[in-house]
């Protein structure tokens, strides 16, 4: 019997995963200068204002709790969703969830500054006027309901949040606040460091463009979980740019494909062996 990986997008796990073969950009690579400048100007507003660090503080946190909350799969699917929107390929997503991670991986369009930037700053997404679904970048925020220190890996360029980092930063510039935003100060990272300590990361860089991957909080992998098996395949029906989205969870077997077939007059809709049109 054939072992079934939900880290690539045939389904079939390779006898020997071998570490990614293409050029993945590092921390000196534009975007991350790109990304590092940015820090640091946000650093200075908050040194200027220190009242802006408790407003990104409490963005974050409404966010992460309010109408944002248990929805984090399909936030990170619609985010991969909006990456392959623009490449001429098919769109393939796949979600694959451990004892300790979740990984969200798709093979659209790599990140650029007018990503990260909506991913920093709420309302500065560029996707409005396109076919793209998201529209004000706040969707990523609500993996911080999930995970307190989110990483994201793309071949243009990668970086990860880290709030003790952050806060340190924070506090060396602007005195007398006790509250903290994550998002606000990423850092740039060499993805092929952590895919080496990582061979779901590793696999799935050998044809994803993107990555996000969440350290999970204590007690969050069971709600994702149930975002998994509760996950609306009736979502491929509205995105023509994707061809498949793969869920897997390790504790459970096999992995849950949804796929689309559209014809002249109607859609088919797959998920496993169950199929609607």
């Amino acid at each position: 019997m054939k072992k079934i990986d939900a880290t690539r997008p045939g389904g079939e796990r390779p006898q020997h995963p071998q570490p990614p073969a293409r050029h993945w950009a590092g921390p000196e690579d534009p975007l991350g200068r790109f990304i590092r400048d940015a820090s640091e100007e946000t650093l200075r507003a908050y040194q200027s204002k220190p009242k802006l660090v408790e407003r990104d503080a409490n963005e974050e946190s409404d966010i992460a709790r309010g109408g944002y909350a248990n929805r984090q799969l399909f936030e990170l699917v619609q985010n991969g969703a909006d990456a392959a929107a623009t490449t001429s390929e098919a769109g393939n997503i796949h979600i694959h969830l451990t004892q300790s991670h979740l990984y969200c991986a798709d093979n659209g369009r790599p990140i650029d500054e007018d990503g990260y930037t909506a991913l920093e700053l709420s309302h500065m997404s560029p996707k409005r006027g396109t076919e793209e679904i998201g529209r004000f970048g706040l969707g990523f925020k609500s993996v911080l309901g999930v995970s307190d220190a989110p990483e994201f890996f793309s071949l243009t360029g990668s970086f990860r949040f880290d709030p003790v980092r952050a806060r340190q930063r924070i506090r060396s510039v602007a005195r007398g606040v006790d509250r903290f935003p994550t998002l606000s100060l990423p850092e740039p990272i060499d993805p092929r460091e952590y895919s080496a300590g990582d061979p779901v990361l590793a696999e799935l860089m050998t044809w994803a463009s993107n990555v996000v991957r969440l350290p999970l909080r204590p007690g969050a992998r069971s709600s994702l979980a149930e975002q998994i098996r509760r996950f609306p395949g009736e979502f491929l029906l509205f995105v023509d740019h994707v061809e498949s989205l793969s869920l897997s969870d390790e504790e459970s077997d096999g992995v849950r494909r949804l796929e689309v077939e559209k014809r002249s007059e109607h859609c088919v809709l797959s998920d496993g062996d169950n199929s609607s049109r």
